[in-house]
Order: structure tokens, then sequence, then C-alpha cells
């Protein structure tokens, strides 16, 4: 038998017709009204997935005259048992008035083999035909040849009903389902009834209320069911494979079909044995018997689950039907495929052999799109954009019209309909057909939109009347039109209303614009009579960001927003298509990242949702809203492992954007969803990281990172600090783990400063000494190796500085224990070594005495240290020992030394590529500063940061160049700057010259460097070559023995946990500028003196500054951020007066470190004008 029941056209559809109330609290929602009743329009065309949200109107529009109020409901066709409500029992080849509801708002019919449903604006449904196993939900009589009341459901509002072909199942306003007639096969969803004959009487299906059903489409013994965040429900017969569960089983109650979960279904068909699915995308779904290829895959045998249909996926499906055994889709450029059984001419191909892949009804008027089809069992109807009716396949028992009998195997104009009534909407089903007609316009009168909207408001509250004609024109365009007044002397939509030009998108996605603004409120559309036949179009999403930039009112404009909240951010798909970036992909497309680095989503859009959700300050929004982030979040778990990622894996992105991640009280949705997110394959990883670079600052730092941070901090302090890192917080760490490999990724400037992804409660509250044994365990191996978080050292940028500072300490104890406790074993087998490192030093040879000891106690140097200077008698408890490495690395460091050159720019010394020193001597540099981390003291030295990244095997770029050699550094970005002819404009070649005692050397870059000219084209592989030459191979001896003199002492585990800065604080420790000193040595000039009013504002505004105020007051003034050797005492600062009171900044001579300082007449004016010219000195060259 056919179904066509819940399927149908791609019509405009009205705007909230699936959205329900709550089922999650048990109440009905009293101020809801009846969908297929909302005031509301037709959704208008978008230009892309991006604009989901966004409606383009005509602010004023003016309608003609108001439709009549009279709707007039026809039938023709097989009619023996009664289906055709006409109060005869045989067929009827003439579509004939259905008397007996001619004071009836029919806003939606269905239509089986053997009866017929009817359903009203009121919510009341009728039914007619045969009654032979209850189907038609009455007592008492075997049919009824006109349409009687389902007196059983008077307590419900109905909003959708379709007709098996022995049942009939019907949603109601809450979203449950009601199910009557024949259940033997568990097709009514009672699970009491299976295996009966007995007659089932209208009643509620358990449990169907909480999932909030709004379509329903029945087969011959089947049902599928439809929510309103798109997930399909299926149950009955299952020996074809129908239900879609994979298996031959027969379901009893509904049970969610997996395979389609996530991908968004707006629409759904039933065949006697087959079924179908719409995706918000445009995709077809098929799956049960395909003996007659109505599934449209070649392979003829039956397909127990959900499958693709490839045939189709680039046209954007808008619409899906199924007849008995062919199936048919309309295509957003309003061409019909049929595919299927033949027998009867159904597919309309002008043959009667089956069809088993989609393919295009020619024999339609060409160039006329088709606006609506409908399927019978085996007959089929489609409606043109013009209001034409054709028909095909079997006109036996007159289903086809007057003067159309047999089979008919190409399109046949319908004949006989109504000339003085405009249609509405039609249905085909089983072997007759229901068409709903208004009263035609009269042309004579115009009305302004605000009168409209007048009736609009007052009709708002209780059920419509009226009826519209139906749109033929699937695709309105998004510059929206007057409508148009029909003619009297035409029945036809085209006749009145010119044809819109096609959307490039599936009616299923239309929706709604924020950035529009309009006189017509989202709850109040100005087209209220848009509601015939919404049930036979696919549902749409919500305009969301609309209905949240409305004027909301409270109560019943509240519960709908509310309604449609949870549909939206309980449906993967919904959320998914919704804020989707670009056009429309193929379905589960590459999610590698590897050919976009920019985010899949929407990212504005995203934000503004939430935003606006949280600015309703509604608590009872915010709780719906995050009831069904869980119950996604809950469906994702459920499916992960069967569900391909790809359909999924964009999801996640879109949560990170909630609010509700950092709120009290809903750490499970973060547990969730970090643990979904760690779950995700390699390769979406990576993507992720390349995602995650490109979203703004404040969503990166404030959703993102602080979201995972707050998780783990909030973990961490619930456990024992000796317990390993737990799964959640593990899951938590991977999510961090990705956005701090963004934050780093190629190499690019940081986001956000390393030190935002430490934990400081997990640095204080972790025990380290734990951590440091289970890291090692696993022999250091990082948390991809292991495949989980076995101790925090594995993610060592989680820890502060002070935390790994521990750890390495921990790891010398434990190496100090180890060298104590061999000497221990050796004295007692008579061995002679001292349990520390002894140095003897003279104050007066105290490098060539440390570099010939430790030499000679290589072995030693990891036991504890004790220095003696030769002829003093101090013991040394650490002071001696820091004072020797003081002395030791002043005179190492001093350049007359000859190890290393200062350059007086960075105020930092660099290893000289002309020493004559012997690598020992770089060795014994080394040794030192190993020691000092060793034996916890910090040093005095002014080392670049690259000499720190090198030591831990980093490759040196052009930024740190500039750190060590700012004006080569300079120079060289200047080169790859230039506009002009690099070749002329520098004379540069591939060679690099530098003095040696008095000689000048020439280092060739590349073979023949001399002869090689520095152009635009190979000027970035010149200056590679350049800093590669300068930071490594000129000095490529020395730092060698440097650096095995370094990794000597502290070659251990722990030194890996250190980023570069990291370890130049453990050698320096944290930068001390002692502004006292600089104060006490400050000189002041041009009529200033440490006694002015300025000069005292100015020390105690410094006072006052935070550590980075202050090193940025030193570059502004200086031309560095840090401080000379020996200290600021030793910086020779002035602060010049520079004219009386004025609104300039302040400005430097960094060359003489001189502040120029007008004599400003407040402290506060000081303060902001020294604030602003600190912080801006490079942008505004202030200096």
């Amino acid at each position: 038998m056919a179904s066509v029941l819940a399927e149908s056209a791609p019509l405009s559809q009205p705007s909230f017709s699936f959205i329900k109330p709550n089922p999650l609290d048990g109440r009905a929602d009293s101020g809801s009204a009846l969908p297929e009743k909302e005031v509301g329009e037709p959704m208008p065309v978008i230009d892309g997935p991006k604009k989901i949200f966004r409606r383009s109107l005509t602010p004023r529009l003016e309608y003609k005259a108001l439709l009549s109020r009279a709707v007039f409901t026809y039938a023709w066709g097989r009619g023996d048992l009664g289906q055709l409500g006409l109060g005869v029992e045989s067929n009827v080849d003439v579509p004939t008035l259905v008397k007996a509801l001619a004071e009836r708002n029919v806003v939606h019919a269905a239509a089986a083999e053997y009866h017929s449903a009817f359903l009203t604006s009121d919510g009341e449904l009728y039914t007619s035909g045969s009654n032979d196993t209850g189907q038609l939900g009455v007592k008492g009589r075997e049919s009824a040849a006109e349409p009687v009341r389902v007196a059983a459901l008077d307590t419900y509002t109905i909003t959708h009903v379709a007709c098996g072909r022995g049942h009939t199942v019907a949603v109601t306003d809450q979203g449950a389902l009601a199910a009557w007639g024949e259940g033997d096969q568990g097709q009514l969803g009672h699970r009491d009834a299976m295996g009966s004959t007995a007659p089932v009487q209208p009643k509620i299906v358990k449990g169907t209320r909480e999932l909030r059903f709004v379509r329903v489409a029945c087969g011959a013994a089947h049902t599928l069911a439809l929510t309103g965040s798109g997930e399909v429900y299926s149950f009955g017969q299952g020996q074809l494979g129908a239900l879609g569960h994979g298996d031959l089983e027969t379901k009893p109650t509904p049970t969610l079909v997996d395979s389609l979960w996530g991908l968004a279904i707006v629409q759904v068909a039933a065949g006697e044995n087959h079924s179908a699915a719409l995706t918000v995308d445009g995709q077809i779904f098929t799956w049960g018997r395909n003996k007659y290829g109505q599934l449209g895959h070649s392979d003829g045998g039956t397909i127990c689950r959900p499958t693709r249909l490839n045939g189709l996926s680039n046209e954007g499906v808008v619409h899906v039907a199924c007849g008995g055994d062919h199936t048919l889709a309309i295509t957003r450029k309003g061409e019909l495929y049929t595919w299927g059984r033949g027998r009867w001419g159904q597919c309309g191909h002008g043959t009667t052999d089956d069809t088993f892949s989609p393919t295009l009804v020619t024999g339609l008027p060409k160039g006329v799109r088709v606006a609506h089809a409908s399927a019978g069992t085996r007959h089929t109807l489609a409606v043109l954009e013009k209001g034409d009716v054709y028909g095909w396949g079997d006109g036996e028992l007159c289903q086809l019209g007057p003067g159309v009998s047999g089979v008919q195997t190409t399109p046949v104009k319908l004949q006989g309909l109504p000339q003085d009534k405009r249609l509405l909407f039609l249905v085909a089903g089983g072997d007759h057909n229901i068409a709903v007609f208004s009263q035609s316009q009269q042309p004579d009168k115009t009305v302004d939109l605000e009168v409209v909207l007048e009736e609009v408001a007052e009709r708002s509250e209780r059920p419509h009347d009226g009826a519209e004609p139906m749109d033929t024109s699937e695709h309105p365009t998004t510059d929206a039109q007057p409508e148009p007044t029909p003619s009297t002397e035409s029945t036809r939509p085209a006749e009145s209303a010119p044809p819109s030009e096609p959307s490039s998108e599936p009616a299923a996605a239309r929706s709604s614009s924020s950035d529009d603004r309009f006189a017509v409120a989202p709850f109040e559309q100005p087209r209220p009579l848009e509601h015939h036949g919404a049930g036979l179009r696919p549902i749409t999403m919500p305009p969301l960001l609309q209905m949240l930039e409305a004027d909301i009112k409270p109560g019943r404009e509240m519960s709908i927003l509310g309604n449609a909240i949870e549909d939206f951010f309980s449906s993967g798909g919904f959320l998914e298509f919704g804020f989707r970036e670009h056009g429309p992909p193929q379905p589960e497309a590459s999610t590698s990242g590897r050919d976009s680095e920019t985010p899949p989503v929407d990212v504005e859009a995203i934000k503004r949702v939430y935003d606006r959700i949280l600015k309703l300050y509604d608590t009872e929004m915010i709780q719906r809203l995050g009831n069904s982030t869980v119950r996604l979040l809950d469906g994702l778990a459920a499916h992960a492992a069967t569900v391909p990622s790809e359909r999924w894996a964009k999801i996640p992105l879109i949560l990170m954007q909630s609010p509700l991640l950092g709120m009290k009280g809903l750490g499970d949705l973060s547990s969730r969803l970090f643990g979904l997110i760690a779950q995700l394959p390699h390769e979406v990883h990576f993507a992720y990281v390349r995602w995650f670079r490109t979203y703004p600052k404040d969503i990166f730092a404030g959703r993102f990172v602080r979201s995972a941070k707050n998780y783990i901090d909030t973990k961490q302090n619930m456990i024992a600090a000796s317990e390993p890192p737990a799964d959640d917080i593990a899951a938590a760490v991977m999510v961090l783990r990705l956005l701090y490999k963004a934050n780093t990724l190629g190499g690019r400037p940081e986001i956000l400063p390393y030190a935002d992804f430490h934990s400081i409660t997990v640095s204080q509250k972790a025990a380290l000494r734990e951590e440091y044994r289970r890291w090692r365990q696993v022999e250091g191996a990082p948390v991809s190796r292991t495949k989980r978080l076995v101790s925090y050292c594995q993610v060592p940028w989680l820890l502060t500085p002070e935390a790994k500072s521990e750890v390495l300490q921990g790891e010398a104890n434990l190496q100090k224990t180890r060298e104590l406790h061999n000497w221990q074993l050796g004295q007692i087998f008579g061995g002679n070594s001292a349990p520390f490192l002894i140095l003897q030093v003279r104050r007066s040879h105290i490098v060539p005495d440390a570099l010939a000891q430790l030499g000679h106690h290589t072995f030693d140097l990891k036991k504890p240290l004790k220095v003696v200077f030769v002829g003093e008698e101090a013991i040394d408890e650490g002071g001696v020992t820091k004072e020797f490495f003081q002395l030791v690395v002043r005179e190492l460091f001093d350049v007359r030394f000859g190890m290393f050159t200062y350059d007086d720019e960075s105020r930092e010394f660099w290893f000289s590529q002309t020493s004559m020193e012997s690598e020992s001597e770089f060795h014994l540099v080394g040794i030192i500063l190993g020691l000092a981390i060793y034996n916890s003291v910090i040093l005095d030295v002014h080392l670049p940061l690259v000499v720190y990244k090198k030591l831990l095997g980093g490759k040196p770029t052009l930024e740190d160049l500039k750190d060590a050699r700012p004006a080569v550094g300079r120079s060289l970005q200047k080169l790859l700057d230039f506009e002009g002819d690099v070749e002329s404009a520098f004379g540069l070649d591939f060679q690099v010259s530098y003095e040696n005692f008095g000689a000048e050397v020439i280092h060739d870059l590349i073979t023949n460097g001399g002869q090689t000219p520095v152009t635009n084209a190979n000027r970035q592989q010149y200056v590679e070559l350049y800093v590669k030459y300068v930071l490594e191979e000129s000095i490529q001896t020395q730092f060698d023995a440097f650096r095995r003199g370094f990794l000597q002492v502290c070659g251990g585990p722990a030194l890996s946990l250190f980023r570069h800065e990291e370890l130049e604080l453990l050698v320096c420790g944290l930068p001390h500028f002692d502004f006292d000193a600089l104060s006490k040595e400050a000189r002041y000039e041009a009529g200033f003196t440490k006694d002015s009013p300025v000069i005292k504002w100015f020390w105690e505004l410094v006072k006052a500054m935070s550590l980075d105020e202050k090193k940025k007051l030193l570059f502004f003034t200086t031309g560095s951020s840090r401080a000379p050797i020996g200290g600021l005492s030793e910086l020779r600062f002035v602060v010049q007066r520079m004219g009386p009171d004025t609104d300039r900044l302040p400005t430097a001579h960094t060359c003489f470190n001189v502040l120029l300082l007008p004599e400003y007449a407040t402290k506060e004016k000081l303060a902001d004008r020294l604030h602003l010219a600190i912080k801006n000195a490079e942008g505004f060259g202030l200096q």
C-alpha cells in the first residue's frame, strides 16, 4: 500500500511547525497553540547555510483582499469502502466535494489503501473508510462512508496523522504518539497489542511524549516517527528491513534508528515495505525491501540499514515521498525524480519496467518546475509551479481523474478540478486522492500590512478558521513580493502568482534573519493562514537568532522560544547545519583540516546566539539550554563508536563556545564534552588544532582555555594529591593539549602567553614526587604514545616553572642520594672517595683551578658541591658556593677573557666565533651553569634566549637573531620587507664577512656565494642561511662543548619538562629590577631636581608599577628591557625637563638613557601620559 502520509511537497514551511512544549518536566504548555495553527509565514530562501538564521523581508507589504475563510475538501478515486468520505461506497473519477467537511478547516490529510484521515485547524481528527481493524478509531461500525470524528482523541490537540494499511498513528501537540487499529506486528507501538488480532482503540504510546515527536509516516505494517530534533524512531514489522535497525527483527515499541543519528532528518516517508528519510542538507537515505528498485540502489536485495542515495547526493533534494513500491524526490531546481516498481507506469518514464536508480521524469512540461508531488500505491500526482496537476500510473480505479483508465506510463494533465477555487494541498494514498482548496480572492480590495497584523494579533490565541492557497512556488525568493490576487476566473495559483526563482538551498533549511530589521516579530508572522499542508512538508529549524533578538513577551512566546532552544540544541544535525560556515559540502565530508585552516562553523553566529540566551536573564531558558545540550552529548556518547566521526566532529566546536561550560553545577556537561573530544581520531584532532588557531582571542582564551583549566582545577581539588589523573581530568587535559598545540602552531606568534596554560592548582596540589615516579615508569613517554595520561609530567606546559623546578630538584636529590649510597658501598669495600664534590680554588686563579678540578672529577659532578677557597677557613654552608659561582661567572664572561662578545643594545653575551680559548673552557662554562641549577644557585648570566633554546634542541629563527643581535636582525627584516628591487638597492651576495684579529674573513653561505646576488626571489633563502650561520655554524665548536658540559650535569629526564624561557629563569631567576637603586643614581637636567614634585610623583608611580610595566618603562627609556650587568645602579639614567605642563606624551633618547618629561601639573596627568607612552612606545615611535 502506499503511504504518502507524512510526506509531501517542498512547500514553504511555517516557521515553528515542529516546535513543541518541553517534555522534560512532564507538564503541558497551556499557552502553546497547535503548530499548524501557529501564526506563521513560509520560510524565505536563504543564500547559504551560513545564513540559516537570517530572514530577508520587505519591510512594508501590501496584501490583497483577505482570503475567504472557506476551505473545501475534494476526493476522487477508489471509494468502495467509503475511503473518499463522500457518503457513497463506489469509485469516483471526478474530484468531488466532501460535503461532510464543508464546515471544517482541513489543514492536513492522510490516505491509505482502505481509509483516510482529515485533520482540522482546531486539532480535531476525522476518519473515513474501512474500519475492519479499528483503523478509524471509532467503535461499533465496520466502515464509514463519511468522515467521523475520532471522539477518543477529544481531550488531545492533534497536529499530524498518517495512515497505514490497517492502522493509524497521530501526533499530539505535546509530542506524544496516539495509535490505533491493527497492531499484531507492533506497528502501533503498543507492546501489549503485539501478536493480537483484536482492534486497538486510540491511546497514547507509552514514553513518546518525552521524545517530542512532530511527524509520522506509516507503511503497510510499520511506522516511522520523527522528533523535533531530527531523530527517527521506527516500530512494527521488520522482516523486510523497513525499520532500519540493521536486522529483520520486529519492534513492538518506538526504537531509535541509530544509523540516522546526527543527520538531522527533516522528513520521513514510508512505502509498503520500504522507508526513506530526507536530511536537512538535502540528502536521501533509503532502506527496506528493494525487489523493484524502490530504494534507488542498483542491488535489488533487501537493505536493513539506512543507506545514502548517491544518485541524488549533489542535487539538493527538498522533498521525498514513497508509494507502494516506488519512491519520488523533488530537487531544489524543481525537477522530479522517480524510481522503483513500474508495472503500472507509476514512475512516469513511458515504460512498465522497474527503475533501479533515480531517473528524471521528462514527460512533464518543459521549463516548469514541480512544486509538490505525492505517491499512491500504484499512481503518482505532481503539482507544477503554475498550479496544473499531472498524474500517471494505474488509473483503473479512477485515481487519475476523468477520461483516464488503465495504465498511464507518462504524465497526463488531471481534469475535473474545480475552476473557481485555489489549490492548497493534495495527497495521493492507496488508490485515491484528497485535495484541499480555498475560495478565490476578490481582486478589488487591498489591505495594508498593519491591518493584517491586527487580525493576526486578535487570532493568535485562538484556532485559525481561514485558508490560504498552496504556495506552488516551492522556493520563494528572499525579496518578498506583495501577495498577488488570484482572478475569479482562474483556479490556478500560477495565473495569479508568477513563479519565483529557485533556491540554492533545500526547503528544510529555510529560516530567518536577525540582521534585517522589520516590523514583524518572529512570533507573529504577517501571513496568518499559511498552515495548510504544512504536515506534508519537511520540518524546518526555528529562526533562533531572530527569535532571540525579538521583543519576547512572557508566557506563550517565551515557551515557544524555550522549545526552539531545546529542539535546536538537542539536535547535532541541526546544530551543525545551522552554524555551518561554508556552502553545503558533501555529507560527512573530511574533517582533516588540511584544506582549510578556518573553522567549519560560523563562530560569530554561535557567539551571538549564546550571548542572546544569556541576556534573557531567565533561569528556565538556561536550564533548558543545559538540558538539551546534555541530551545531545549523551546521544553523541551513545553513538560515537558506531556513527562516523565526520558526522559529529564539528558539534563539539559549537558546544565549546557554550557559556555553560564555565558555570557551577554543570560539570557533567563539561565532562561529557571533553570526553567526546578526547576520543576523536588523530586526524580530527589535527584539524581541531588548525581550527583553534584561527579563533578570536576572547573565545580562544575566555571560552576554550579557561573552561578546560577551570574543570581540571575543580576536579584536582576533589582527589587525593597522590592519585593519578582520573579519566575525566585526562580528557580535559587532552582538550587543553590541543589548544596548547594551536597556540604554538607553526612557529607563529602565540595567541596567549604560555604561562596562561599553567595550572597553579595542579602544580601546588599534585604530589610531584609521585608524578615523576609514574612518568619514569613509562620512560618519559608522551601522552601520544601511552594513549592515556599517566602523569602530569607528560604535559609539562600544565605545570608552573616552580613546579618543574621542584621536579628537577627532586631528580637532582635522587641522583645525589644515589651517589651517596654508592660512596657508602665503596667505603665498605675499601674505597677512599669523598661523599661530596669538593673544589679547592684560589681566588687569583679561579678559572684554571676550577677547570682542572672539574676535568679531574667528571664522575663526581652529581655529588653535593662544596667549595674551599685556598687559604681561607670559611666552612661552606652554601654561601661560599654562591660566591664561587659569582666570581667564576664574572671572569668567564669578561669580554677581555675572549670567550664571549657583548652586544650593547641587547645587553647580552654571545659566543665569540674568533675565540682562541680551548673547547675545555667552553665545556667548563656549560658545567658551571649545570652545577648552578643542580645546586640551586642563581647566576647573574646575560645570555640570549636562543642559547637555552639550542640547549633544549630547538632551531633558531630570525626572531632569535633579533633578540641576540638586534641591529643585524632588523637589517634582515628590512631586507624581507623591502618592496623594491632588492638586488639593485642592497647589492648583497651570498657571503658573510667578519674580522678576525684585524683580517677580514669571508664565508660563503652557498657554493660560489660571491657570484650569487641576493634578489627578491631568493632573499628568504639568504636570510635563513644567514641566521643559521650566525646562530649555529659560526659558533658550532664553542656551543657543542658548552652544551656537552651543561648536559653532563643536567642531562636528566626532568630537563625536557622546561621551555627555553623557563630554563633561563632556572639559571638566572626572575628578573629583579632594583628601581630604588636606579633612583639613587639617577641624574636630573634642564630644571629638574630630585625634590621637584614631578620627579617625586614619577618615582612613586614607578614603585607602584607591576614587573611587566617596569620592564616596559626600562625598554621605553633605554631600548632594552634587561638591566645591565651589575644591576640598574650601573645604568646612567637621566630625567630631563621637556617644558611646562602640556598634553604631550613623554619621550626618550634611548641611546643616552634620557627620559624627556614635561612638568605636568598633577600626578594623575603624569600617570596617564606616562602609561600611555610606555604602552604604545613601539607603535607610536615615541622613543
